[in-house]
Protein backbone atom coordinates (compact mmCIF):
# COMPACT_ATOMS: atom_id res chain seq x y z
CA UNK A 1 0.00 0.00 0.00
CA UNK A 2 1.57 3.35 -0.99
CA UNK A 3 2.77 5.40 1.97
CA UNK A 4 0.61 8.39 1.00
CA UNK A 5 -2.48 6.19 0.94
CA UNK A 6 -1.51 4.73 4.31
CA UNK A 7 -1.09 8.23 5.73
CA UNK A 8 -4.51 9.27 4.46
CA UNK A 9 -6.02 6.08 5.92
CA UNK A 10 -4.33 6.74 9.26
CA UNK A 11 -5.72 10.28 9.38
CA UNK A 12 -9.23 9.05 8.54
CA UNK A 13 -9.04 6.29 11.17
CA UNK A 14 -7.95 8.69 13.90
CA UNK A 15 -10.59 11.21 12.83
CA UNK A 16 -13.32 8.58 13.07
CA UNK A 17 -12.20 7.51 16.54
CA UNK A 18 -12.10 11.13 17.73
CA UNK A 19 -15.55 11.67 16.24
CA UNK A 20 -16.79 8.59 18.12
CA UNK A 21 -15.47 10.07 21.39
CA UNK A 22 -17.28 13.35 20.63
CA UNK A 23 -20.53 11.56 19.73
CA UNK A 24 -20.40 9.54 22.95
CA UNK A 25 -20.42 12.67 25.12
CA UNK A 26 -24.01 13.53 24.29
CA UNK A 27 -27.22 11.62 23.67
CA UNK A 28 -28.24 12.94 20.26
CA UNK A 29 -25.54 11.11 18.27
CA UNK A 30 -24.81 8.23 20.66
CA UNK A 31 -26.13 5.72 18.13
CA UNK A 32 -23.19 6.58 15.85
CA UNK A 33 -20.53 5.61 18.39
CA UNK A 34 -20.44 1.88 17.63
CA UNK A 35 -20.32 2.24 13.81
CA UNK A 36 -17.60 4.90 14.04
CA UNK A 37 -15.50 2.84 16.43
CA UNK A 38 -15.79 -0.37 14.42
CA UNK A 39 -14.99 1.23 11.07
CA UNK A 40 -12.23 3.38 12.60
CA UNK A 41 -10.54 0.39 14.24
CA UNK A 42 -10.89 -1.66 11.03
CA UNK A 43 -9.29 1.10 8.96
CA UNK A 44 -6.52 1.48 11.53
CA UNK A 45 -5.94 -2.27 11.39
CA UNK A 46 -5.57 -2.21 7.61
CA UNK A 47 -3.18 0.76 7.72
CA UNK A 48 -0.96 -0.50 10.55
CA UNK A 49 -0.98 -4.20 9.62
CA UNK A 50 -1.13 -4.37 5.82
CA UNK A 51 0.45 -7.85 5.92
CA UNK A 52 -2.69 -9.18 7.58
CA UNK A 53 -4.67 -7.90 4.64
CA UNK A 54 -2.21 -9.62 2.29
CA UNK A 55 -2.79 -12.91 4.12
CA UNK A 56 -6.52 -12.48 3.71
CA UNK A 57 -5.90 -11.58 0.08
CA UNK A 58 -4.05 -14.84 -0.42
CA UNK A 59 -6.74 -16.80 1.42
CA UNK A 60 -9.43 -15.65 -1.00
CA UNK A 61 -7.18 -16.21 -4.04
CA UNK A 62 -6.43 -12.61 -5.00
CA UNK A 63 -2.70 -12.61 -4.29
CA UNK A 64 -1.78 -12.45 -7.97
CA UNK A 65 -4.32 -9.84 -8.93
CA UNK A 66 -3.09 -6.33 -9.67
CA UNK A 67 -5.87 -4.72 -7.66
CA UNK A 68 -6.10 -7.60 -5.17
CA UNK A 69 -5.27 -5.46 -2.15
CA UNK A 70 -7.95 -2.90 -2.93
CA UNK A 71 -10.53 -5.62 -3.64
CA UNK A 72 -9.68 -7.37 -0.38
CA UNK A 73 -10.02 -4.13 1.57
CA UNK A 74 -13.37 -3.47 -0.11
CA UNK A 75 -14.61 -6.97 0.72
CA UNK A 76 -13.52 -6.51 4.32
CA UNK A 77 -15.30 -3.16 4.44
CA UNK A 78 -18.47 -4.72 3.00
CA UNK A 79 -18.35 -7.47 5.62
CA UNK A 80 -18.03 -4.92 8.38
CA UNK A 81 -20.83 -2.92 6.79
CA UNK A 82 -23.17 -5.92 6.95
CA UNK A 83 -22.25 -6.50 10.59
CA UNK A 84 -23.00 -2.88 11.38
CA UNK A 85 -26.25 -2.99 9.42
CA UNK A 86 -27.52 -5.97 11.42
CA UNK A 87 -26.36 -4.32 14.63
CA UNK A 88 -28.30 -1.17 13.82
CA UNK A 89 -31.38 -3.13 12.75
CA UNK A 90 -31.28 -5.10 16.00
CA UNK A 91 -31.01 -1.86 17.95
CA UNK A 92 -33.94 -0.33 16.06
CA UNK A 93 -35.96 -3.49 16.68
CA UNK A 94 -35.28 -3.26 20.42
CA UNK A 95 -36.42 0.36 20.48
CA UNK A 96 -39.50 -0.54 18.43
CA UNK A 97 -40.43 -3.29 20.87
CA UNK A 98 -40.08 -0.90 23.80
CA UNK A 99 -42.36 1.60 22.05
CA UNK A 100 -44.82 -1.17 21.22
CA UNK A 101 -44.97 -2.32 24.83
CA UNK A 102 -45.53 1.28 25.95
CA UNK A 103 -48.39 1.75 23.46
CA UNK A 104 -50.00 -1.54 24.50
CA UNK A 105 -49.74 -0.70 28.21
CA UNK A 106 -51.08 2.84 27.77
CA UNK A 107 -53.92 1.61 25.56
CA UNK A 108 -54.89 -1.16 27.96
CA UNK A 109 -54.99 1.34 30.80
CA UNK A 110 -57.92 3.10 29.07
CA UNK A 111 -60.34 0.39 30.20
CA UNK A 112 -58.46 -1.02 33.17
CA UNK A 113 -60.77 0.54 35.77
CA UNK A 114 -63.90 -0.57 33.93
CA UNK A 115 -62.42 -4.03 33.47
CA UNK A 116 -61.93 -4.48 37.21
CA UNK A 117 -65.49 -3.34 37.84
CA UNK A 118 -66.86 -5.99 35.47
CA UNK A 119 -64.45 -8.77 36.42
CA UNK A 120 -65.96 -12.22 35.91
CA UNK A 121 -64.79 -15.66 34.78
CA UNK A 122 -66.44 -15.40 31.40
CA UNK A 123 -65.43 -14.96 27.77
CA UNK A 124 -63.94 -11.86 26.18
CA UNK A 125 -64.18 -11.49 22.42
CA UNK A 126 -61.29 -9.35 21.21
CA UNK A 127 -61.74 -7.69 17.81
CA UNK A 128 -58.83 -5.73 16.32
CA UNK A 129 -60.22 -3.13 13.94
CA UNK A 130 -58.73 -0.63 11.53
CA UNK A 131 -61.14 1.41 9.39
CA UNK A 132 -63.94 -1.16 9.73
CA UNK A 133 -66.87 1.15 10.46
CA UNK A 134 -68.92 -0.37 7.61
CA UNK A 135 -68.67 -4.02 8.61
CA UNK A 136 -68.31 -3.79 12.40
CA UNK A 137 -72.00 -3.11 13.33
CA UNK A 138 -73.21 -6.40 11.85
CA UNK A 139 -70.38 -8.31 13.54
CA UNK A 140 -71.14 -6.84 16.98
CA UNK A 141 -74.86 -7.41 16.62
CA UNK A 142 -74.34 -11.12 15.92
CA UNK A 143 -72.10 -11.88 18.91
CA UNK A 144 -74.03 -13.95 21.49
CA UNK A 145 -74.39 -12.66 25.05
CA UNK A 146 -73.61 -16.08 26.50
CA UNK A 147 -71.87 -19.29 25.41
CA UNK A 148 -71.80 -22.55 27.37
CA UNK A 149 -73.27 -20.74 30.34
CA UNK A 150 -70.48 -18.14 30.38
CA UNK A 151 -71.22 -14.41 29.90
CA UNK A 152 -69.60 -12.77 26.90
CA UNK A 153 -68.15 -9.28 26.76
CA UNK A 154 -66.68 -7.65 23.66
CA UNK A 155 -63.53 -5.57 23.36
CA UNK A 156 -62.81 -3.68 20.15
CA UNK A 157 -59.22 -2.48 19.78
CA UNK A 158 -59.41 0.50 17.44
CA UNK A 159 -55.97 0.59 15.81
CA UNK A 160 -55.93 4.35 15.11
CA UNK A 161 -58.72 4.16 12.55
CA UNK A 162 -59.40 7.20 10.39
CA UNK A 163 -63.12 6.46 10.10
CA UNK A 164 -65.90 6.02 12.68
CA UNK A 165 -64.77 2.58 13.88
CA UNK A 166 -64.46 3.71 17.51
CA UNK A 167 -67.88 5.38 17.58
CA UNK A 168 -69.51 2.40 15.91
CA UNK A 169 -67.97 0.07 18.49
CA UNK A 170 -69.26 2.19 21.38
CA UNK A 171 -72.71 2.27 19.79
CA UNK A 172 -72.54 -1.53 19.60
CA UNK A 173 -72.02 -1.66 23.40
CA UNK A 174 -68.46 -2.94 23.17
CA UNK A 175 -65.58 -1.89 25.38
CA UNK A 176 -63.22 0.16 23.22
CA UNK A 177 -59.48 0.70 23.40
CA UNK A 178 -57.96 3.16 20.95
CA UNK A 179 -54.35 3.04 19.83
CA UNK A 180 -52.75 6.49 19.39
CA UNK A 181 -50.90 5.24 16.28
CA UNK A 182 -51.56 2.39 13.88
CA UNK A 183 -49.54 -0.59 15.06
CA UNK A 184 -50.99 -3.50 13.09
CA UNK A 185 -53.23 -6.44 13.90
CA UNK A 186 -50.65 -8.15 16.10
CA UNK A 187 -50.17 -5.05 18.20
CA UNK A 188 -53.93 -4.65 18.58
CA UNK A 189 -54.25 -8.25 19.75
CA UNK A 190 -51.47 -7.77 22.29
CA UNK A 191 -53.48 -4.90 23.76
CA UNK A 192 -56.58 -7.08 23.79
CA UNK A 193 -54.77 -9.94 25.51
CA UNK A 194 -53.43 -7.61 28.19
CA UNK A 195 -56.89 -6.18 28.87
CA UNK A 196 -58.36 -9.68 29.00
CA UNK A 197 -55.75 -10.87 31.50
CA UNK A 198 -56.38 -7.85 33.72
CA UNK A 199 -60.14 -8.35 33.46
CA UNK A 200 -59.97 -11.82 34.97
CA UNK A 201 -61.82 -13.57 32.13
CA UNK A 202 -61.35 -17.30 31.63
CA UNK A 203 -61.32 -17.51 27.85
CA UNK A 204 -60.27 -15.07 25.13
CA UNK A 205 -61.75 -15.33 21.63
CA UNK A 206 -60.26 -13.37 18.75
CA UNK A 207 -62.04 -12.65 15.51
CA UNK A 208 -61.84 -10.21 12.61
CA UNK A 209 -63.94 -7.10 12.25
CA UNK A 210 -64.58 -7.52 8.52
CA UNK A 211 -67.46 -10.01 8.73
CA UNK A 212 -65.50 -13.00 7.43
CA UNK A 213 -65.97 -14.90 10.71
CA UNK A 214 -69.37 -16.12 11.90
CA UNK A 215 -70.01 -15.03 15.53
CA UNK A 216 -72.46 -17.93 15.95
CA UNK A 217 -69.44 -20.27 15.82
CA UNK A 218 -67.84 -18.74 18.95
CA UNK A 219 -69.59 -21.47 20.93
CA UNK A 220 -67.84 -24.09 18.81
CA UNK A 221 -64.44 -22.56 19.60
CA UNK A 222 -65.06 -22.19 23.32
CA UNK A 223 -66.52 -25.68 23.81
CA UNK A 224 -63.28 -27.72 23.97
CA UNK A 225 -61.82 -25.32 26.57
CA UNK A 226 -64.96 -25.42 28.73
CA UNK A 227 -64.86 -29.23 28.60
CA UNK A 228 -61.13 -29.14 29.49
CA UNK A 229 -60.21 -30.88 26.24
CA UNK A 230 -57.93 -28.07 25.04
CA UNK A 231 -56.20 -24.84 26.04
CA UNK A 232 -56.06 -23.31 22.57
CA UNK A 233 -58.68 -23.85 19.87
CA UNK A 234 -58.01 -22.73 16.31
CA UNK A 235 -60.69 -22.40 13.68
CA UNK A 236 -59.89 -24.12 10.38
CA UNK A 237 -61.39 -23.16 7.06
CA UNK A 238 -59.94 -26.35 5.59
CA UNK A 239 -62.04 -28.45 7.99
CA UNK A 240 -65.09 -26.25 7.49
CA UNK A 241 -66.40 -24.06 4.69
CA UNK A 242 -64.75 -21.06 3.08
CA UNK A 243 -65.22 -18.82 0.09
CA UNK A 244 -61.79 -18.41 -1.55
CA UNK A 245 -60.78 -15.12 -3.10
CA UNK A 246 -61.36 -14.90 -6.81
CA UNK A 247 -58.61 -14.76 -9.42
CA UNK A 248 -54.88 -15.37 -9.31
CA UNK A 249 -54.45 -13.69 -5.92
CA UNK A 250 -56.88 -16.13 -4.32
CA UNK A 251 -55.16 -19.12 -5.91
CA UNK A 252 -51.72 -17.88 -4.82
CA UNK A 253 -52.84 -17.39 -1.23
CA UNK A 254 -54.43 -20.84 -1.18
CA UNK A 255 -51.12 -22.37 -2.28
CA UNK A 256 -49.27 -20.22 0.26
CA UNK A 257 -51.61 -21.40 3.03
CA UNK A 258 -50.80 -25.02 2.19
CA UNK A 259 -47.04 -24.44 2.07
CA UNK A 260 -46.86 -22.36 5.25
CA UNK A 261 -49.14 -24.71 7.17
CA UNK A 262 -46.78 -27.58 6.32
CA UNK A 263 -43.76 -25.48 7.32
CA UNK A 264 -45.26 -24.49 10.69
CA UNK A 265 -46.18 -28.12 11.39
CA UNK A 266 -42.62 -29.18 10.56
CA UNK A 267 -40.87 -26.51 12.63
CA UNK A 268 -43.41 -26.16 15.42
CA UNK A 269 -44.31 -29.80 15.94
CA UNK A 270 -48.01 -29.14 15.37
CA UNK A 271 -50.63 -30.88 13.26
CA UNK A 272 -52.70 -28.05 11.87
CA UNK A 273 -54.60 -27.55 8.62
CA UNK A 274 -54.92 -23.75 8.76
CA UNK A 275 -52.24 -21.55 10.36
CA UNK A 276 -53.40 -18.14 9.15
CA UNK A 277 -56.87 -18.03 10.66
CA UNK A 278 -57.57 -15.29 13.21
CA UNK A 279 -60.74 -16.93 14.57
CA UNK A 280 -59.65 -18.81 17.71
CA UNK A 281 -60.08 -19.20 21.46
CA UNK A 282 -57.43 -19.53 24.15
CA UNK A 283 -57.47 -20.09 27.87
CA UNK A 284 -56.54 -16.70 29.36
CA UNK A 285 -54.09 -18.27 31.79
CA UNK A 286 -52.06 -19.61 28.87
CA UNK A 287 -51.33 -16.17 27.41
CA UNK A 288 -48.65 -15.36 29.99
CA UNK A 289 -46.44 -18.18 28.71
CA UNK A 290 -46.31 -16.85 25.12
CA UNK A 291 -43.90 -14.14 23.98
CA UNK A 292 -45.51 -11.65 21.59
CA UNK A 293 -43.33 -9.41 19.41
CA UNK A 294 -44.99 -9.20 15.99
CA UNK A 295 -47.14 -6.28 14.84
CA UNK A 296 -48.19 -8.08 11.68
CA UNK A 297 -48.40 -11.72 10.51
CA UNK A 298 -48.78 -12.73 14.16
CA UNK A 299 -50.58 -16.06 13.64
CA UNK A 300 -47.44 -18.24 13.38
CA UNK A 301 -45.95 -16.56 16.46
CA UNK A 302 -49.05 -17.31 18.52
CA UNK A 303 -49.40 -20.89 17.28
CA UNK A 304 -45.74 -21.84 17.64
CA UNK A 305 -45.53 -20.06 20.99
CA UNK A 306 -48.54 -21.97 22.27
CA UNK A 307 -47.06 -25.28 21.11
CA UNK A 308 -43.69 -24.45 22.70
CA UNK A 309 -45.47 -23.60 25.97
CA UNK A 310 -47.14 -27.00 26.08
CA UNK A 311 -50.70 -25.79 25.54
CA UNK A 312 -53.13 -28.40 24.25
CA UNK A 313 -54.09 -27.29 20.74
CA UNK A 314 -57.05 -28.53 18.72
CA UNK A 315 -58.77 -27.39 15.53
CA UNK A 316 -62.47 -27.06 14.87
CA UNK A 317 -64.21 -26.42 11.56
CA UNK A 318 -65.38 -22.86 10.97
CA UNK A 319 -66.89 -20.83 8.15
CA UNK A 320 -65.05 -18.07 6.32
CA UNK A 321 -67.15 -15.61 4.32
CA UNK A 322 -65.85 -13.13 1.79
CA UNK A 323 -65.44 -9.58 3.00
CA UNK A 324 -68.71 -7.72 2.49
CA UNK A 325 -67.51 -4.16 3.08
CA UNK A 326 -64.30 -2.14 3.37
CA UNK A 327 -60.92 -3.11 1.99
CA UNK A 328 -58.44 -5.80 2.98
CA UNK A 329 -55.49 -4.76 5.17
CA UNK A 330 -53.27 -7.70 4.15
CA UNK A 331 -51.46 -5.89 1.34
CA UNK A 332 -50.08 -7.57 -1.77
CA UNK A 333 -49.82 -11.35 -1.99
CA UNK A 334 -46.02 -11.19 -2.26
CA UNK A 335 -45.63 -8.89 0.75
CA UNK A 336 -48.03 -10.98 2.80
CA UNK A 337 -46.22 -14.20 1.88
CA UNK A 338 -42.75 -12.87 2.65
CA UNK A 339 -43.92 -11.36 5.93
CA UNK A 340 -45.57 -14.60 6.97
CA UNK A 341 -42.42 -16.57 6.16
CA UNK A 342 -40.26 -14.14 8.13
CA UNK A 343 -42.40 -14.57 11.24
CA UNK A 344 -42.39 -18.37 10.92
CA UNK A 345 -38.60 -18.50 10.78
CA UNK A 346 -38.16 -15.89 13.48
CA UNK A 347 -40.57 -17.68 15.83
CA UNK A 348 -38.78 -20.97 15.23
CA UNK A 349 -35.32 -19.49 15.93
CA UNK A 350 -36.43 -17.71 19.10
Amino acid sequence: MPSLLRQVGLVLAVAQLLLAVWAGRGTRFRGLVAPLVVTGVALLFIVVLPDAVRELQGFIGLQNEQAGGIITALLLAMGLGYVLMFYILAKVERQTQRLRRLIVAMSAAQVEAAAHETEHPGVMVVIPAYNEAESLPAVLAAIPEEVHGLPVQVLVVDDASRDATGRVAVAGRAHVVTHPVNGGGGSALQTGYLVAQRSGVSIVVTMDADGQHDPAEIERLVGPIVRDEADFVVGSRRLGVYEPEAGAAGAARNVGLTVYTSLVNLLGGTQMTDVSNGFRAIRASGLAAIVFTEDQFHNPELLMGAARSGLRIVEVPITIHRRQAGTSKKGSTVRYGLGFLRVILRSWLR
